[in-house]
């Protein structure tokens, strides 16, 4: 049987545009190394709503091969490092996700 895939998703608002940019540079060999890569990254201006009301946050939807990859990356020393570049620079809202096998 095949593990089934894991998605990280982030809701947050950033309010540090220019001190963010060295925590986005940090992450892609991060997320490379634990096998996730981005299927949106959706600036709040560009988030349809479809129902309720708008939250105002911009969307990110990563997938990994599983949910062990997703937390290990989660849980990693070098994410560890990444995630203090971005202290002070939002809010975030972060749920690791199982998703269905064989997807």
């Amino acid at each position: 049987m095949t593990d089934a895939p894991a998605y990280l998703l982030v809701q947050g608002k950033v309010t540090d545009l220019e001190g963010f940019k060295a925590y986005n540079a940090a992450l892609p060999p991060i997320y490379r190394k634990f096998g996730g890569h981005y299927l949106t990254v959706t600036p709040a201006p560009k988030v349809e709503v479809a129902e309720g009301d708008p939250r105002g946050e911009s969307i990110l939807i990563a997938r990994f091969p599983s949910k062990d990859a997703a937390w290990g990356f989660w849980k990693s020393a070098e994410y560890e490092a990444a995630k203090q570049l971005r202290a002070g620079k939002g809010s975030f809202f972060v749920t690791v996700l199982e998703g269905i096998p064989g997807t």
